[in-house]
């Protein structure tokens, strides 16, 4: 049994060697890799050295600061890769940087924002994909979802305008009805309100019910080749109107008015949760934009509660969004180097007191001055006399009992040097909020006591005052949107320098001398950018020396008999400051930073008559179309349908406000554009076709038992469908808005929404006042299938004029949009570069020209 046991404990202490043992040559392992600049694989062995021995804390320290490094260095590489456009690869090293750092916010938020813009293509893709497959729903769906994810991603926000141009008019919710979709033209002077409506609705088929409150009042309106929603918004913001979607088909419109205002509008109630912006100040910024009705600030959740319009909480719900955003943040990271030298040196004859005294003894054993004492020291060594301290007695004479006594200082030969050598590091590294203050201290707290007296009952009091020595900093960062960082920065470094004690026995107090130095200023640094701070030396320098009257004068012999003394102290202080980014001011996206907000008394998020910003949606792929010349009125028939309850009546419609009749026939017929005539033959001028299409007509008497006349007029009104806008691509210049003197920057040229493009070229114009053409490499756009493809960029460097030639060489044209070339050029002056685009002649595969817009560009050389 007690093998066993002996065999056991043998196996555990093997085990236990074992484990030391490997996590000690991990651990030297990681420390050569790291020497050699290999920190991702020093990680690996100081991971392996914490897993063998967890107990060890400075494999740990060493794992954890590696691991801070190793992922600072990922971090660079991934902003170098950006810089290069290369996203993939920034993308693995922002990733590599969060997973060695979980704490690096900075590379945690470019890699989402990567991640972001990646998904946003995919989804771009899938709608592309979707569109080509007849799937508009989806593709719709894809599209918002690329822009969701990345509100710059320019394809995927056009393709959805495209889209979206041909979706059915969408009015608060509601998918209308239309039963037409072609153009609108209203040409009324002085004309009954109700009865502009009324046109429209037979127009469109969307009926209108009329507050009772409306007055029947003149209007006066021309517009041609509208769609529904533009002639609405022109209506009822003429004449200060609101309304109300009731359902797919019918609107209700009111006078806008705060009265009716409260009466139809509903109200939403919104509840609004912030992260970072304070819900008290939120309120605030609220009520000073808006003209907020109801709000509750709740702030146990630091959130507010809002009930008003649906408009005006959109509104808010942008200004919330754009200002509750997190706070950045910045690790400062800091080293106090303090370094003390001190030399002394002491050599020399020195005497323990430059003098001599003489004294007699009387026979009664008493002396005639106070210069020496009697002490008792025993009964067997009877008396003692005592000289002056550090002094040696010697006996002159002795006569009838009086003896003479004389002092003799001792003497001692110093030959010693000191020489004292000290360092005091601090390196803290301090994580603080953007405007927040930080307080650093490192050292010792100092008692200090002092001793009062009662006058009273002579009592005495002891009072302890604590005082801080060491190293105390104080910093107050301020990041810009530029990734710098303002350091407002206070270091002061104590130290005790003499301690002495005063006072009686009873009332001693303790005087402390402490030695400060302190250092206040400003800095401006880049993220990782290191600022070193020196000069603040004090030299302390002395020297001493005591010597014998006369003697210490003589040439040779008096430094023999001279005390020297040299004390030789020097310190320095240096402050190395670096500030590292782990949260960069968040800009809240484009569409959140400008907005529209509506008018003082009627906020909204959409711009005022939005509308007409946007193509008509009859307006794609209709062909051209004439109106005939006016010819005779339209018969009028005897009877009609009643009117709906609800709906604008229908009354009848003076002839002035007719609408142009047909030749025989209730409608007017839409022809194309004919051919041009033959020889011999005219065609009428246009201007004379256009004047007999407007021209007013005599007023037709219209009996008010016979309101389809009016929907046979209505309908007889010439609709012209406006013409299919030419398709035009557009060639852009990417380039950055500003370049630092000296360096080297890309400009890019992308082509967009191209259709059979085979031949691209074009020159590209720069000032060779400020920048330098360097090379040109072709882009990825005309050989993205595999194609192969022709490419020469010639330079005349004088003229600032570069001839490319592009073309794709046997193959067909290619869609789309991508980029065609990327130039390298050097800023060598200052001031504004224009760039620009000359001679764009775009051909497809039949050798007919592609309409292209170039867009020039300027770069600031700083």
């Amino acid at each position: 049994m007690r093998i066993i046991f002996k065999i056991i404990a043998f196996l555990s202490f093997f085990a236990f060697l074992s484990g030391c043992g490997a996590g000690l040559t991990a651990f030297s392992k990681g420390e050569r890799l790291e020497r050699e600049g290999k920190l991702d694989e020093a990680v690996i062995k100081y991971s392996e050295a914490v897993a063998s021995n967890p107990e060890m804390n400075e494999y740990r320290m060493r794992l954890l600061k590696t691991s801070e490094e190793a992922a600072l260095r990922h971090l660079s590489k991934g902003d170098e890769f950006i810089a290069l456009k290369n996203y993939d690869a920034a993308l693995v090293e922002y990733q590599a940087a969060v997973a060695l750092d979980p704490s690096l916010q900075r590379a945690k938020q470019e890699s989402d924002k990567l991640v972001r813009q990646k998904n946003s293509r995919t989804y771009f893709k899938e709608g592309q994909d979707f569109e080509r497959g007849n799937k508009p729903r989806e593709a719709l769906q894809a599209y918002r979802k690329a822009l969701d994810l990345d509100g710059q991603n320019k394809e995927a926000k056009e393709a959805l305008e495209r889209l979206l141009s041909t979706k059915k008019t969408r009015l608060e919710g509601y998918e209308l009805n239309l039963k037409s979709t072609k153009p609108i033209t209203l040409k009324f002077k002085d004309a009954n309100l109700k009865d502009v409506f009324y046109i429209v609705t037979q127009l469109s088929g969307i009926n209108f019910i009329f507050d009772d409150t409306i007055k029947d009042q003149k209007v006066t309106i021309y517009l041609e080749n509208a769609n529904f929603q533009q002639a609405l918004d022109l209506l009822t913001n003429m004449n200060k109107l609101g309304k109300k979607v009731l359902n797919e088909s019918t609107i209700l419109i009111f006078p806008k008015t705060p009265e009716k205002s409260k009466q139809y509008e509903d109200l939403v109630v919104k509840t609004f949760f912030l992260n970072t912006l304070d819900a008290k100040k939120a309120v605030n910024l609220l009520r000073t934009m808006l003209q907020v009705r109801k709000v509750y600030v709740n702030e146990e959740l630091n959130a507010i509660v809002v009930r008003d319009t649906s408009e005006l909480v959109d509104v808010a719900g942008k200004i919330l969004e754009a200002n509750d955003v997190p706070d950045a943040e910045v690790l400062l990271d800091v080293e106090v180097i303090e370094v003390s030298k001190r030399n002394i040196e002491n050599f020399g004859l020195a005497l323990s007191k430059y003098a001599v005294s003489l004294n007699t003894q009387t026979p009664g054993g008493g002396f005639l001055n106070d210069t020496f004492s009697r002490s008792s020291v025993s009964s067997s060594t009877g008396t003692t006399i005592q000289g002056t301290a550090g002094s040696e007695l010697l006996q002159t004479f002795s006569w009838n009992g009086y003896s003479g006594f004389l002092t003799v200082p001792s003497a001692s030969y110093s030959f010693g040097k000191s020489i004292t050598n000290a360092e005091v590091l601090a390196n803290p590294k301090i994580r603080v909020k953007n405007r927040e203050k930080s307080k650093f201290t490192v050292g010792t707290r100092v008692p200090i006591t002092t001793t009062s007296t009662t006058g009273t009952t002579g009592g005495f009091s002891v009072n302890v005052q604590y005082v801080d020595v060491g190293v105390k900093l104080n910093a107050e960062p301020t990041i810009m949107l530029n990734n710098e960082v303002s350091i407002k920065l206070g270091l002061e470094v104590s130290s005790i320098v003499d301690k002495q004690t005063v006072g009686g026995t009873d009332s001693a107090t303790t005087v402390v001398t402490i030695g400060t130095r302190n250092l206040d200023t400003v800095l401006n640094l880049k993220d990782g950018e290191t600022s070193v701070i020196g000069g603040l030396i004090e030299d302390n320098k002395q020297k001493g020396k005591q010597k014998i009257f006369l003697l210490g004068d003589i040439p040779i012999i008096g430094p023999l008999l001279s005390s020297n003394s040299n004390d030789n102290q020097k310190r320095e202080l240096i402050l190395a400051i670096t500030p590292r980014l782990v949260r960069s001011v968040t800009v809240p996206e484009p569409d959140l930073v400008s907005f529209w907000s509506g008018k003082e008394d009627d906020p909204s998020v959409v711009k005022p008559f939005a509308s007409f910003e946007l193509e008509p949606e009859f307006a794609i792929g209709q062909p051209k179309t004439v109106k005939q010349p006016a010819a005779s009125p339209a018969p009028v028939p005897a009877s009609g349908p009643a009117p709906s309850r609800g709906v604008a009546p229908q009354q009848p419609i003076p002839g002035s406000l007719a609408p142009t009749p047909a030749p025989q026939a209730t409608a007017s017929p839409e022809i194309k554009e004919s051919a041009p005539p033959a020889p011999g033959q005219q065609s009428a001028p246009p201007s004379a076709v256009q004047s007999q299409a407007v021209a007013p007509l005599p007023v037709v008497p219209v009996s008010p038992a016979a309101p389809a006349a009016a929907v046979a007029a209505a309908s007889a009104v010439p609709v012209a469908a406006a013409p299919a806008p030419a398709a035009r691509g557009s060639l852009n210049i990417s380039a950055p808005a500003a370049v630092n003197l000296g360096s080297q920057f890309k400009v890019e040229i992308r082509v967009s929404d191209v259709k059979g493009l085979l031949k691209a070229p074009f020159i590209l114009l720069y000032d060779p006042i400020f920048i330098d053409y360097v090379g040109a490499v072709e882009g990825t756009f005309l050989n993205r299938d595999g194609k192969p493809t022709s490419f020469s960029a010639q330079a005349d460097k004088a003229k600032g004029r570069v001839t490319i030639t592009l073309a794709r060489t046997g193959a067909e044209g290619i869609d789309g949009a991508g980029s065609l070339l990327t130039a390298t050029f050097t800023a060598k002056n200052k001031g504004p570069a224009s760039l620009g685009l000359q001679s764009v002649n775009f051909t497809d595969q039949a050798n007919k020209p592609i309409e292209v817009v170039p867009y020039n560009t300027v770069v600031e050389v700083k």
